[in-house]
């Protein structure tokens, strides 16, 4: 049938429109079959252009008291193969508002999609009152040549910046809780220790004084020898009557002073106030022979005998006790002068 012609009956126009509408068909088919291909296409392409490079700004806080600490953590997504960060952001020298407490390390992660991730994590703190804006941070990437392609911006926010609310209750408050301490008394412990630090200086003076006791001999300071001294005296008191018994008892006593001069001169010391037993102790550390100490001991027993229990002796016995103490002299001083 021509077109314009008009159908000669009814039953050709039916199976002309059937023909019509099948046409129709095809093409309607065909064009939605490029438009989904088109939307696929472009939607592919939308989506590896707005996920093929991402940047992330992530806060865990926006609202703050006056020095509270803000951690902002920066995170990049970017395909390894295309692209290499070229440049990571540079946080300027200072921000208004904002004072940068901490800035952590930049951390990379690659994982197994080719695609590498770049992360780090800033402490921020801010001690202005009021809102702000914490500003904008550019990351640089490049292509394999090294040129610089794109930048990626990280996102700016705000931050509210407060005091404390006030108390409302109007109460008073301690600006921290009582706590409890337990009071040691110590007193006991300083009374020990300074008894222990007395008894310690007491054993060293002591000591020190033990080992470097060289006092004057008693009396007074004579130009003679002792020998000579001793001597000298030992005549003097020849000539005491030994029938008086007051005169019997001082002779007795200067005796035993005569021999404790003459000893203390002759080893620089001062055996003035020292007994009979100290005496005989001392000829023993000289090295004396026992029959020689005998001899002494009983000359000076016999002088405390007279001095301290009022024993009277006889005229005899004085003179042989002085007799004892000259010999002993004269030994002491031969030993001394004609020393082995």
């Amino acid at each position: 049938m021509k077109v314009g012609q008009r159908p000669t009956n009814k039953g050709q126009r039916i199976s002309d429109q059937i023909n019509n509408g099948k046409e129709l068909m095809v093409i309607s088919k065909i064009n939605w079959k490029v438009y989904c291909i088109g939307i696929t296409t472009c939607f592919s392409f939308y989506t590896q252009i707005c996920f093929s490079q991402t940047i992330q700004t992530i806060t865990d806080k926006k609202d703050i008291l006056i020095g509270e600490q803000i951690r902002l953590k920066i995170k990049a997504v970017f395909p390894s193969g295309s692209y290499q960060l070229n440049k990571w952001l540079t946080l300027p020298d200072s921000i208004p508002h904002f004072d940068i407490v901490e800035t952590g390390k930049l951390d990379t992660i690659a994982y197994k999609d080719s695609s590498n991730t770049f992360e780090q994590t800033i402490v921020l703190t801010g001690f202005d009152s009021g809102k702000w804006v914490f500003p904008s941070l550019a990351v640089e990437l490049s292509n394999g040549a090294g040129q610089a392609v794109q930048k990626l911006q990280t996102d700016s926010f705000i931050v509210n910046v407060s005091y404390s609310p006030p108390d409302s209750t109007n109460q008073l408050r301690d600006i921290k809780p009582i706590i409890k301490v337990s009071v040691t008394d110590y007193t006991w412990y300083y009374i020990a220790g300074g008894i222990v630090l007395l008894l310690l200086i007491i054993l060293l003076l002591y000591r020190y004084f033990k080992k470097n006791r060289k006092l004057k001999p008693a009396g007074p300071i004579s130009r003679l020898s002792p020998y000579d001294e001793a001597m000298g005296e030992i005549k003097k008191l020849a000539q005491y009557d030994l029938q008086n018994a007051e005169a019997a008892k001082i002779y007795h006593t200067k005796l035993s002073d005569i021999f404790k001069r003459y000893l203390g001169r002759k080893q620089n010391k001062n055996l003035a106030n020292s007994t009979t037993s100290d005496l005989l102790i001392n000829m023993a550390n000289s090295n004396f022979i026992q029959e020689n100490i005998s001899t002494l001991a009983t000359a000076l027993r016999s002088n405390d005998a007279v001095k301290f229990a009022k024993y009277i002796p006889m005229a005899a016995e004085s003179v042989d006790c002085l007799q004892k103490i000259k010999e002993t002299i004269n030994l002491i001083e031969h030993i001394t002068q004609n020393p082995k």
